[in-house]
């Protein structure tokens, strides 16, 4: 995209939506023909608008006046910890954090924070300092994490699957760490080199209460005793407790002045828009309070009083702010358990009795699948407490979410799950149902709504030269708010990838904004092939595949063959009410929709069924399509009209391209590829 272009689009946009309401003709125009606007596009002049959805901003017809005003005014000149010390002292009498039924009050984290503070000065950790966590979150973790950005250093939250080529080039330059003991061996590699000068050892049973504390610890000893993954006993490696014995040497100056532009936190994501490589954002503490104050101006539903669950580790931005940041500067309780799996998902929801939940969809598939397999044994719930549970991360399928609705109704739940969309690039949310009663979504599309943008954010779908579309047309969506990261650390050639300027940033995302304001994300614009006919998304036959009642969750993969680059193999799920004799005639429909809707150089090779619900990554809880994309077993494929299993192997005379084994091992290829 050329970015000099598309500053140059931006000045004349604004200049036109001025004539629009101007009513100057003679200027408009000379404008539509610069900016060579359709005649589809014009229809909109007449009713007040330029038809640029990140011009025209429909969405803040569903904010407070002046919210977009208030946004763009606000100037920070305060750490975040500053920011969030000065909400804090106005609840003093909610909880502000729960562990385990352990209770941190408000004044008890304000005191913990400025003993870590202490602690971590008395170790001789300076400002601008980039201090490595690797774990889960735990209340000692947020009082740290606190603490860092009170003295001007910076917690940077490593991604927990991170490899350690990539582990030693992010913590190069730190001298301090600090590490979950049940996840030492992951690290100890690393984090044992001369360079680190300590190590602080934190503990899932810091912070419970007793017995439970005593319990706890033993059997995390035992097992990590067992499996040989003890952390060293050396005066290097320094226990909380010890570490915050610390303070007690420390009478100087704590809080370091701000800073302009200086980074407050580093988190860790996926690496979706970057080929699987780490990308660590940086937020600043401007940018930091930015979401903050888009949150609150925007109708988040966040109350004091309110408990949010906290159950992922503090590496993706969602968690860091959604859970902890957002939660605290508005007056919840942090309901924190770090266990992260379906059953825990599922009795932390039943236990906790969470008001505000954001996870992916395939957790929530999850839960629901238990919840109302439950249902169908008699079981009873009551959702009453789910004011704001939501889907984000990773979204979902219309046909998956009208099911799980239906339950939160039966369940009594005051409202319907919320859907959100979001990056680590702007730390955290981009659009959200804020409201609850969003009007005029479309629920006919093959995807789901995301909801409206937060205020102070501009929102567009650009086409690959870096035109803006107008309403109800795909593209590439690009952002533009003040809480867009500073930089990707560590990696210069990435940021400039992705940064047009300093607070507009490419998504990588095709999507489309309707005329209301709504967005609806289809997929990654990456994921497609070249065909006879075009470029074609993967997601889009993955679609033609949901189109079957059947099914309710598809994926699509390339297959290399060799004599067809376009051969592919489909992930699927069918609905639990298909009974197994019934799948292989499903499938025969399926494949003779797509041979006769499909290029000609086009052809769906295999399916593989899931067994109910496609396989997630345990550690980013949204659906695994590293695993399914390079998976070589368990798929089928038809010959002569009948279904026969198949697995592929690696040619062995070249190992890019595979070969289709039938289940009698023998190489098979047919005719067509």
């Amino acid at each position: 995209m050329d970015k000099s272009l598309m500053d140059q689009q931006f000045i004349l946009k604004n200049r036109l939506a001025e004539a629009i309401q101007n009513n100057n003709r003679d200027e408009v125009e000379r404008i539509s023909l610069i900016l060579n606007i359709p005649a589809e596009q014009i229809k909109y002049f007449d009713k007040g608008l330029t038809g640029y959805p990140s011009i025209d901003k429909m969405h803040l017809k569903n904010y407070k006046d002046g919210a977009e005003q208030r946004v763009a005014e606000y100037i920070c000149d305060k750490t975040v910890w500053a920011a969030i010390k000065e909400e804090l002292v106005k609840h003093f009498d909610i909880p502000a954090i729960e562990y385990f039924g352990k209770i941190t009050s408000r004044e008890e984290l304000i005191v913990n924070v400025e003993k870590w503070a202490k602690a971590f000065k008395s170790m001789g950790v300076v400002e601008d300092e980039v201090i490595p966590f690797y774990g889960p979150f735990s209340p000692e973790i947020v009082a740290m994490t606190f603490a860092l950005n009170m003295i001007g250093a910076t917690p940077y939250f490593i991604k927990l699957s991170i490899k350690e080529n990539e582990l030693r080039e992010h913590t190069e330059d730190s001298r301090f760490a600090v590490v979950f003991d049940e996840m030492w061996s992951n690290v100890s590699s690393v984090f044992t080199e001369p360079r680190f000068e300590k190590v602080i050892v934190s503990t899932a049973y810091n912070g419970m209460p007793s017995p439970k504390k005593e319990i706890v610890s033993f059997l995390s000893y035992m097992k990590a005793k067992k499996e040989k993954s003890l952390v060293p006993r050396e005066k290097k490696y320094i226990w909380l407790d010890d570490a915050l014995n610390e303070a007690n040497n420390y009478t100087g100056i704590l809080e370091a002045p701000f800073k302009p532009n200086r980074t407050a936190f580093i988190t860790s994501s996926s690496g979706t828009s970057l080929g699987g490589v780490v990308k660590s954002p940086e937020a600043t503490n401007e940018k930091t309070i930015a979401q903050l104050i888009m949150g609150k101006e925007s109708g988040a539903q966040y109350h004091p009083g309110d408990r949010v669950l906290t159950n992922f580790p503090p590496t993706a931005s969602t968690s860091l702010n959604c859970f902890c940041l957002m939660s605290l500067y508005n007056g919840c309780t942090m309901a924190l358990d770090p266990r992260v799996s379906e059953k825990d998902f599922y009795n932390q929801i039943l236990t906790l009795k969470p008001t505000s939940v954001i996870s992916t969809g395939s957790m929530w598939e999850t839960f629901f699948n238990i919840v109302e397999s439950e249902i169908r044994r008699g079981k009873r719930f009551n959702f009453s407490y789910a004011n704001a549970w939501c889907i984000g991360g990773e979204g979902t399928s219309p046909k998956k979410l009208k099911r799980w609705n239906s339950i939160m109704r039966c369940c009594n739940a005051p409202h319907d799950l919320l859907v959100g969309y979001g990056s680590s690039e702007f730390f955290s949310i981009i659009t959200a149902d804020v409201v609850h009663n969003i009007s005029n979504i479309n629920n006919t599309k093959p995807v789901t709504a995301v909801g409206i943008p937060y205020a102070g954010m501009s929102i567009g779908a650009y086409d690959e030269n870096g035109c803006e579309l107008s309403y109800n047309q795909r593209g590439e969506i690009i952002v533009k708010s003040k809480s867009a990261m500073k930089q990707y650390y560590k990696n210069e050639k990435k940021t400039n990838d992705v940064k047009i300027n300093d607070d507009t940033i490419r998504q990588g995302d095709l999507g489309e904004i309707d005329e209301y304001g709504v967005i609806y994300i289809w997929g990654r614009v990456d994921d497609k092939i070249t065909t006879s006919k075009g470029n074609m998304y993967l997601f889009d036959i993955a679609n033609k595949i949901l189109e079957f009642p059947q099914i309710i969750d598809a994926m699509v993969f390339k297959v290399d063959l060799g004599s067809n680059n376009n051969t592919l193999k489909a992930h699927i799920a069918f609905d639990s009410s298909v009974k197994e004799k019934d799948k292989a005639e499903i499938l025969k429909a399926i494949d003779y929709k797509l041979s006769k809707e499909l290029p000609e150089d086009v052809i769906m090779v295999a399916y593989k069924d899931e067994n109910g619900m496609l396989p997630y990554s345990p550690t980013t809880l949204k659906k695994d399509r590293n695993k399914m994309s390079s998976d070589t077993t368990g798929y089928n494929m038809f010959e002569n009209g009948e279904l026969i299993s198949i697995s592929f192997k690696e040619n062995e005379t070249n190992k890019k391209i595979y070969d289709i084994i039938k289940e009698d091992n023998k190489p098979h290829k047919k005719a067509c590829f």
